[in-house]
């Protein structure tokens, strides 16, 4: 296709698509003579990726670049690929805390979380006889859990397993329509999306069901 059908297909202005290809986040199309170039399907399925991560996570160019070069490498596997689109989303969403904070660097890094409670996650996971191929997911359920802890909250295995159990469903049906035969910019597109709508779906639901029940008459308290 054109460049002209690319930026239809694609919902993206033709400066944008030029831009992008300038900045090397997007392949250039091939040239077909010395003012026309052809786009494929690849091109709109990294436009459509392009535009998720600045819409959703408002990534900047360095960042979007990071993960294009991480897809156009084929040494890495799919699995490898959804980390690092899961550490963006996580990170964008302030679930996980940046390596390039805003601290200023007099200030002390932040403690981590206790590795007794990534531990407890991994052992949970064990038992589940679910894989641990998640370092960011679990850091950043860990690190959750710590400030709940720190805010009085009561947090052990039996927290741990409730969440987990409860998402399981959900997770499952989410996740399903992610496989191998997508292209790599649109497994990206579905981590990312993923994440970031079920996200707020999950907090607003979370709203919805504590504001009912604590509204409900309860015995009190032995």
């Amino acid at each position: 296709m054109k460049l002209s059908a690319l930026a239809r297909e694609s919902g993206v202005s033709t400066a944008s698509i030029k831009y992008y290809i300038h900045v090397g986040i997007l392949r250039p199309g091939l040239k077909r003579n010395a003012t026309t170039s052809d786009y494929s399907q690849a091109h709109v399925d990294r436009l459509g990726l392009i535009t998720c991560l600045r819409r959703e996570l408002s990534s900047p160019i360095e960042s979007i670049a990071a993960l294009t070069r991480a897809i156009d490498d084929e040494s890495l596997e799919n699995i490898e690929l959804m980390g690092i689109c899961q550490r963006l989303a996580l990170e964008a969403s302030n679930v996980l805390k940046s390596a390039a904070g805003s601290s200023s660097p007099s200030e002390p890094e932040p403690e981590p979380a206790p590795k007794t409670i990534e531990n407890d996650i991994r052992d949970i996971l064990q038992e589940l006889g679910w894989p641990d191929i998640s370092p960011t997911a679990v850091a950043s359920m860990a690190g959750v859990l710590e400030e709940l802890s720190d805010s009085g909250y009561p947090v052990g295995r039996d927290t741990i397993l409730r969440h987990i159990q409860a998402l399981a469903e959900i997770a499952a049906r989410n996740t399903t329509p992610i496989t191998d035969s997508l292209s790599r910019d649109r497994i990206c597109v579905e981590v990312v999306r993923g994440i970031t709508m079920h996200n707020r779906l999950l907090v607003a639901t979370s709203a919805l069901v504590h504001a009912s029940l604590s509204a409900m008459p309860r015995s009190p308290q032995s």
